[in-house]
This record gives structure tokens, C-alpha cells and sequence, in this order.
């Protein structure tokens, strides 16, 4: 929502803040500011290698590892667990905006959700037209979240082989 300059007094805005600003605001003082809320992205990125090596401890996979390996792991990891869920968010923030397009456009949550959402449509739209009135742009973006998803299955997967072996052959 700081991204995109919208006000935390619209419907939904206290909420995302009262959820997240305990956590991002002591990040906020030590990072520059800029449009884009970097302790935001710190938090989600600490947050993923944390939940990675909770799956390694889970899992009994520590003993066995090497400790350079698992960092690596985490760190690359976290990086990309990251985007994956922001691949997700987005993907829910443009269904439930098509869908109050369709279902109830002057809902008061609308704004909001469109002001998020067409940052990653407009691109499409640009080149996709609407036809008989119906805008194809979410479908075009879900098919390439979809791509990307599993790219980055498959990228994730050799990344981790590649870290462990490097760091059991090192």
C-alpha cells in the first residue's frame, strides 16, 4: 500500500497496519526511505529463511547438513520463497478485483484492491484489448503467475541440490 501511495484511512488500510507496522517500524528506522517499503521486504525475506530452517530442524535435516550449506540455503531460499509468495499475493489481489468487478463494483474495499491490482494489469492492457467488453488482462497474468510458478518450482529445486552438494563437495 505504500508502494502505491494508498491511504491507510480506506477501508482495509488500519487493518494492514495494525498487523504489520509493529514489526516493520523498528526495520524502517535503520533503511533509507524510499517509495518502496524495503522493511517490508527485509521482514518478508527474514521471515522465509526462518521458515526454511524451521522445515530443516523439523525434518532432522540439520544434524546431517553442513552448516554452510543450510545458510546458503536459507538465504538463497528465503530469497526466492519471497518472490514466490509474491507471486501468490498478487494473484489473489487481481482474482478478488476482477471479482468485485463483476460482483459489486462500489463495494467500499474496491479502491483499494484495484489500486493494487492494476500496477500488474496496465502493462497487459496496453496490448490486449478489451473484447465485447470484457477484459482479458487477469487471465493473461494468471497464466504467466502460473508460468512463473513453475519456473521457479524447478528453480528452487536445483538451487537447493546445487547449495548442499557444493557445500558437502567444499
Amino acid at each position: 500500500m505504500r508502494w502505491r501511495r494508498i491511504s491507510f484511512f480506506l477501508p482495509g488500510g488500519a487493518f494492514v497496519l495494525t498487523l504489520t507496522e509493529w514489526a516493520a517500524r523498528p526495520v524502517r528506522r535503520l533503511l533509507p526511505r524510499t517509495r518502496l517499503d524495503w522493511s517490508c521486504v527485509l521482514l518478508a525475506w527474514v521471515s522465509q529463511m526462518v521458515l526454511i530452517g524451521l522445515k530443516f530442524a523439523v525434518l532432522g535435516h540439520l544434524p546431517s547438513l553442513p552448516l554452510f550449506g543450510v545458510l546458503g540455503v536459507m538465504v538463497v531460499g528465503g530469497a526466492l520463497e519471497t518472490l514466490y509468495v509474491l507471486g501468490y499475493l498478487v494473484f489473489w489481489v487481481v482474482l478478488v478485483s476482477a471479482l468485485l468487478t463483476w460482483l459489486q463494483p462500489n463495494a467500499p474495499l474496491a479502491p483499494v484492491i484495484h489500486a493494487l491490482a492494476d500496477p500488474f494489469l496496465d502493462p497487459i492492457r496496453r496490448f490486449v484489448p478489451t473484447i465485447g467488453g470484457i477484459d482479458l488482462s487477469p487471465v493473461i497474468l494468471f497464466l504467466a503467475l502460473n508460468l512463473l510458478a513453475i519456473v521457479g518450482g524447478e528453480l528452487r529445486f536445483m538451487v537447493v541440490r546445487g547449495l548442499l552438494a557444493a557445500s558437502v563437495g567444499g
